[in-house]
């Protein structure tokens, strides 16, 4: 039986990539339309409605040899994870290599200043950034440095922001801000102000929200806790309160710590006690950046032992943290069980985020 084009389009639009790819060696026609810019955006929409698509993108190092590994989950009960091989540029060359995104099934690879990869894992697609020939401040020393990523949907572009913390002599701390467009290869200066401090650290203090928007956890200059977000689309920072009593835990103030990871279409706070061998986490959950957006409580989890950190959430609400032996674990909310995954891995290296696949390509 012969199907027609428009048939054979809408069938092949709802199918995982990994199948895709084969299907390429099939005919010319096959071939040319997997790679058609049309059909790629048309797949991305479906599969990006369809849960089931979802897969776990994890970052370890090794506890024995120290090697860098990278797992992609091969369905969603968590049963076969596959290597994936980092893009040779980071082969050597650094001790630590952030995982940022993913934004439409791209993630960010990062190392130091400069240093910059976009890569697809679904297509093995990878593209080394060229360095910023952007002048640095005059006087100044770079002392560190953050990354964003986010699609522009006004020029369809993906964007890669670099916020360099300079030093001057005087030991003030200075911003320098830049963005990379993909679809020009090259990098420009921001003029706008940072309306915030960031506050990184070795929990998950950014994260990229609705594609458009990087955020990060930030300090105002009037000392309070703020997301501050920026937009890839209108090019514009911005800051959103934290909720005021995030700190207490029944009626006892502590000294807490808290991550924002992604849940669902909302933002997710999470917030527990670093110290506590049972530890609680309060989640808060907000649907829309700006001042005139409010917080709300969702529900506190716990008591669990022997877990270490949260990592983020799962698809089903499953709550995935790192445990004190370096291993990933989830946690059922609805049936209050903990599954231990066959992770291994040096304390405080396990990164990870909810990967959508994607067809489109990098180059």
């Amino acid at each position: 039986m012969n199907l027609s084009e428009d048939v054979t389009y809408e069938i092949l639009s709802r199918l995982p990539v990994t199948s895709l790819i084969r299907f390429k060696c099939i005919c010319r026609f096959w071939y040319f339309l997997i790679k058609n810019p049309n059909f790629i955006s048309k797949h991305l929409h479906k599969l990006g409605s369809k849960k089931h698509f979802l897969r776990l993108l994890i970052s370890r190092r090794g506890n024995i040899t120290n090697k860098r590994i990278l797992s992609l989950s091969e369905n969603d009960t968590f049963d076969v994870f596959i290597n994936q091989d980092f893009p040779p540029y980071f082969n050597d060359k650094f001790g630590h290599v952030r995982l940022i995104g993913p934004c439409n099934g791209i993630v960010c690879l990062c190392g130091y200043p400069d240093n910059i990869v976009l890569w697809n894992p679904s297509i093995r697609d990878y593209k080394i950034l060229p360095q910023s020939h952007i002048q640095r401040l005059v006087g100044s020393t770079v002392r560190g440095t953050d990354f964003g990523l986010g699609f522009d949907s006004k020029k369809n572009d993906y964007k890669v922001i670099q916020i360099l913390f300079c030093v001057s002599i005087d030991r003030v701390v200075v911003y320098q801000v830049e963005i990379y467009s993909l679809s020009t290869n090259s990098w420009r200066k921001y003029n706008g102000i940072v309306p915030a401090k960031i506050k990184y650290g070795n929990t998950s203090w950014s994260m990229v929200y609705k594609n458009e928007n990087f955020c990060w956890l930030a300090q105002d200059g009037e000392n309070h806790e703020v997301i501050l977000s920026f937009n890839m689309s209108e090019g514009i920072f911005r800051n959103t309160k934290l909720p005021l009593n995030i700190g207490t835990f029944g009626e006892r103030e502590i000294r807490s710590v808290w991550v924002i990871v992604p849940f669902d279409e909302s933002i997710s706070l999470i917030v527990y006690c670093l110290k506590e061998l049972e530890k609680y986490f309060d989640i808060w959950v907000i649907s829309e950046l700006g001042t005139k957006s409010f917080w709300t409580k969702s529900q506190r989890i716990g008591p669990l032992s022997r877990v270490e950190r949260p990592l983020g959430f799962w698809k089903n609400g499953e709550f995935i943290l790192e445990n004190n032996s370096g291993q990933l674990v989830i946690y059922d909310l609805s049936n209050q069980e903990v599954k231990t995954l066959e992770f291994y891995g040096k304390r405080g290296r396990l990164e990870i985020v909810v990967y959508k696949e994607s067809l489109i390509s990098v180059n």
